[in-house]
């Protein structure tokens, strides 16, 4: 839908600022009531969903012309949806997601986005098939030879861009359980490039439409049925952005908690004791844009003598890492600012670990620990799963 299509949406904005604050039965305290990370960094209307909203109309109705300040509060955003879910218990018809993509789709039509620095980690992604520019070669280095030639397994692993290159732990980890429960999986290896969701988020959706085919053609070539994901932000790309670039998935996708949680309630799993209070983080795409946020807790709680404490900002209402649709890349101080915020809020929990779901969630979460003192252990569910489970 291009931008000119969203004038009915835009329409129905009524400018109530629900869109920037934790909705009001949910909020615990005014330090943690904002739901909008780039409203509380900035400090201007602009910089919210519904600031945004009027600078969509405005460039429609030709009101507006584009400047450097006007792009930077475009991509000041990570689309991480908490605008929508705020928004959307006023008016349940608005979709402010969606205005916020078609902006970008709209910058890079105009010949004004993505920024610089967007337009870098795409060259790497064409040039190397992953954003960091890291050897194609080596995305599956650190898997067993042996578990890279498993044949007749109808299920596979796509292990994505950030967890192989930057957090090889998790995808060890990951491994790990698969060896314990003795199921068999296969990858794509050389033949898996980037889910191309990065790039759709900062308006490319060309060239993430050309990962996709790529990517749809070798899963189905490979004769799998079910793809397992570690990272969300692969998984909520093949589950809900490329079926908006035209591409139909013959299999059944999946995120390791759903699939972790699914043998725990069937008793496959077993855990040792842990007596350690932990909080979890809802990363943004697993969460809000994937709808998945009982699974994990039931993991949580299947732990014996584990006792998970929540932070204010929880599942809908949960608070953005800050590193998500370019922005790490283009404003890292906004990033690290964002997750400082959350690590902040999980001091407030008494936890000594604070558990996410996404490996962009954990980088950005270590990068910013580094500055502050007294802050929970960061860690992958997956790894703790890994480290107790006794079956």
């Amino acid at each position: 839908m291009p931008l000119e299509e969203c004038e009915p949406i835009l329409e129905l904005c009524f400018r109530c600022s629900r869109c920037k604050w934790v909705c009001d039965w949910d909020v615990k305290n005014a330090e943690f009531s904002y739901i909008c990370p780039s409203l509380k960094k900035f400090l201007f209307d602009a910089y919210s969903a519904q600031g945004r909203m009027d600078i969509a109309r405005a460039l429609l109705r030709g009101e507006l012309d584009y400047s450097n300040k006007l792009l930077e509060i475009i991509y000041a955003c990570t689309l991480c949806g908490g605008c929508e879910v705020t928004c959307r218990r006023n008016q349940a018809k608005m979709e402010p997601l969606k205005v916020l993509h078609e902006l970008r789709f709209k910058c890079v039509s105009d010949g004004k986005g993505p920024l610089e620095q967007h337009k870098k980690f795409a060259e790497n992604v064409e040039r190397y098939h992953n954003p960091y520019g890291e050897p194609h070669e080596a995305r599956f280095k650190w898997l067993p030879q042996e578990a890279k030639e498993v044949e007749g397994s109808e299920m596979g692993l796509f292990i994505g861009c950030t967890i192989p290159y930057r957090l090889p732990n998790v995808a060890n980890a990951t491994v790990n359980i698969l060896k314990k429960l003795n199921i068999k999986f296969k990858v794509l290896g050389d033949e898996e490039y980037c889910c191309g969701g990065v790039l759709y988020r900062v308006g490319l959706a060309s060239q993430a439409r050309e990962l996709m085919e790529h990517n749809l053609k070798k899963i189905e070539e490979s004769g799998l049925k079910k793809l397992l994901f570690v990272c969300p932000g692969c998984y909520e790309t093949f589950k809900s952005i490329y079926p908006k670039l035209g591409g139909k998935l013959n299999f059944e996708v999946q995120h390791m908690v759903e699939f972790l949680s699914s043998l725990s309630e069937n008793k496959r799993i077993k855990f040792k004791e842990l007596s350690e209070i932990v909080t979890y983080h809802d990363p943004c795409h697993l969460g809000r844009l994937a709808g998945i946020y009982d699974q994990p807790r039931k993991i949580l709680n299947a732990i014996p003598r584990l006792k998970l404490v929540e932070m204010d900002r929880k599942m809908d209402n949960s608070w953005c890492c800050g590193a998500g649709a370019g922005v790490k890349a283009a404003f890292n101080d906004f990033a690290l600012w964002s997750a400082k915020e959350r690590l902040e809020e999980a001091k407030t929990t008494g936890s000594k670990l604070l558990l996410t779901a996404c490996p962009f969630c954990e980088l950005n979460f270590k990068d910013s620990s580094e500055h502050g003192k007294n802050y929970p252990e960061i860690k992958d569910i997956v790894e703790l799963v890994d480290d107790l489970m006794t079956t």
